[in-house]
């Protein structure tokens, strides 16, 4: 409650006097957190590496979680066991066979359209990774993803 009052504080304030304030550090507990009023706001789009894959994502972070949601236009052909990964490698570096070496699986693709969301594990930083990606791990296919 007093930390969502503190974000709505903070994000208020630096529209009222623009970007110089948009970044504040907001403590909590044990956590420091940089807030950007337009962070929850980018949108990602998913690019094709070997299949269509269309739809848009967008990275929602609290103080205690980060959650990556597909939205309703996402949409892929479906395959054998897709899964979904963070990787330190950009889209354009990877290909089916690397992207074991360079990522960490942050779940099982629910559903090949509509809206999903994949919640990060514990002690994860997204700063870490440069991309999220659909990866069809059986046969080493990398259906595509976007990067970060």
């Amino acid at each position: 409650m007093i930390l969502s009052r503190l974000l709505f504080l903070v994000s208020s304030t630096a529209l009222l006097f623009g970007p110089s304030f948009a970044k504040a550090q907001v403590s909590t507990s044990n956590t420091t957190e940089a807030v950007t009023p337009d962070s929850q706001n980018k949108t990602y789009k998913f690019t094709k590496k070997r299949y269509s894959i269309n739809g848009q994502a967008k990275v929602l972070q609290s103080s205690n979680s980060t959650e990556i949601t597909f939205n309703e236009a996402f949409k892929t052909r479906g395959g054998p066991d897709l899964k979904v990964y963070l990787s330190k490698k950009s889209l354009d570096e990877l290909d089916g066979e690397t992207v074991d070496t360079h990522s960490i699986k942050i779940g099982v693709l629910k559903s090949k359209k509509g809206q999903q969301s994949y919640v990060l594990p514990d002690g994860i930083s997204l700063s870490d990774y440069k991309s999220v990606i659909i990866h069809c791990e059986a046969f080493e296919v990398l259906w595509g993803g976007f990067d970060l």
